[in-house]
């Protein structure tokens, strides 16, 4: 376990053990009442009232135990690293600052057996890409790989998302996507002209007349950091606050190059976060990705997740692989619980409008100085 962290207590099916004036539950999602410390062979919860016993199985399972010596049902149980802050503060964070990054989303050990994953199927599929410049997409990874679906189906971030955007129903607008920015060379030291947009659902002529409500929010990133979002490996740039402004950037705002301290881009900074972190943030904010500022010499990796209500029409057609996920590979080797979050987020159609929310028209393509999204 990372110190300073809580810890997160998954049963065999994948739900968190939570506690709530001193009786133990179980939750689908991740909020104050699933965490917990460890001292020594016991689990307490953050509200100091429910100790558990704490048996190891072997090196990653174990079970549960009341203090009057009740067995807690539902082994063998994992100890997963939770996050630094409780999830409830994440949310304030998000809702004051439009953005709110999360610790231990991921591991090392699943981004090192991700990366693993990656380089082989970049060398079978991409091998005639350019090593600098730009970026890589590669998609399909949610029948490739349990750790993109662990990741997407984290219950903490997941709980943030739904109660940011006022709804327990919430799907992804595109499949999940793994993004390389690669090194810059030829784009080393330039300041290259557009890139500065908002994302899905805040496309122009999606929403009626292009007016978007205040509330409730239509859409948010979630992007799981593979490498860490460093300011020399083109961590992605962003306006503070721009997402109060319900609009998206105006032409002039993708002119003359960004240089960040400078002139109309004077507050523009960039997200940085620890490998394994998740960054959301409110899909208003005006972002840009900044592919020359990679000065790392190294490639750096996220997976890139648009999540909205789920009566929202996705971005992307999810359909085919709505039907390849159930039976992949990777569907049998994710617990009861993600399972269940990956079918309900990529492969469940998409619900009616409710009454009194605004009937969103299908997207259009952007026009081309708006294209450049990958972070």
């Amino acid at each position: 376990m990372t110190a300073g962290s809580h810890i997160l207590i998954q049963n065999a099916a994948g739900a968190l053990i939570n506690a709530t004036e001193g009786r133990l539950a179980t939750r689908t999602v991740g909020d104050d009442s699933c965490l917990w410390r460890r001292e020594d062979s016991h689990l307490v919860h953050v509200d100091g009232v429910l100790r558990l016993t704490l048996e190891s199985l072997d090196a990653h399972e174990y079970t549960l135990a009341l203090e009057d010596g009740g067995a807690v049902e539902g082994a063998p149980f994992l100890l997963l690293d939770g996050p630094r802050q409780t999830p409830s503060w994440h949310l304030k964070d998000l809702r004051k600052n439009g953005f709110t990054i999360v610790s231990h989303v991921m591991n090392d050990h699943a981004i090192k057996r991700l990366k693993a994953q990656i380089s082989e199927v970049r060398s079978q599929h991409h091998a005639g890409e350019s090593s600098h410049d730009g970026y890589l997409r590669i998609v399909d990874s949610l029948i490739w790989s349990a750790e993109v679906a662990r990741a997407a189906s984290h219950p903490v971030a997941l709980w943030i998302m739904r109660q940011y955007m006022r709804t327990e129903e919430i799907q992804f607008c595109h499949q999940p996507v793994i993004t390389t920015v690669k090194p810059a060379d030829a784009l080393r030291g330039t300041f290259p002209e557009r890139g500065w947009h908002t994302d899905y659902p805040y496309h122009r002529g999606v929403f009626p007349e292009d007016s978007w409500p205040e509330q409730p929010v239509f859409g948010v990133q979630f992007n799981v950091c593979l490498d860490a979002f460093r300011a020399d490996n083109a961590a992605t740039q962003y306006l503070p606050g721009s997402h109060l402004r319900r609009e998206i950037p105006p032409l002039e705002f993708n002119t003359g190059g960004t240089r960040m301290g400078h002139g109309q881009h004077a507050e523009v900074r960039q997200w940085l976060a620890p490998a394994g972190a998740g960054l959301i943030y409110d899909s208003r904010m005006w972002h840009r990705a900044c592919h020359e500022l990679n000065t790392s010499g190294r490639d750096r990796l996220a997976i890139l997740n648009a999540v909205a209500p789920a009566y929202v029409r996705p971005m992307l057609n999810k359909s085919r692989l709505g039907k390849a996920f159930p039976g992949s590979p990777v569907a049998c080797r994710l617990t009861e619980r993600e399972r269940e979050d990956m079918a309900r987020l990529c492969c469940t159609p998409t619900r009616p409008t409710p009454p009194g929310m605004p009937q969103l028209n299908r997207r259009r393509s952007a026009p081309r100085f708006r294209r450049q999204s990958a972070v």
